[in-house]
């Protein structure tokens, strides 16, 4: 009985690990998209303010994910990219 608890404990980090890394993919990738489209339009970048939104948007489930499976109680901490 006690290793049918361990594992359950082992599986239920394991889905916390995974949501952190498929968050911080989508977070780089949005990062990603958003500098390549300031560098495509450096005279208009109103027109990247989409890609913007999309971007914080993955930057804060990130950090939200990060503090949950981290154990921390509060806000995480914001990393700010040179925009």
């Amino acid at each position: 009985m006690k290793y049918v608890v361990l594992l359950g404990c082992f599986a239920l980090a394991g889905c916390g690990v995974a949501a952190r890394y498929e968050a911080r993919t989508e977070y780089q990738n949005s990062a990603a998209q958003y500098k390549g489209c300031l560098a495509s339009n450096p005279a208009a970048p109103q027109n990247c303010e989409g890609l913007r939104l999309a971007m914080e948007t993955d930057e804060r489930k990130y950090t939200n994910i990060g503090a949950g499976t981290m154990g921390h109680q509060g806000a995480g901490t914001v990393t700010i990219l040179n925009r």
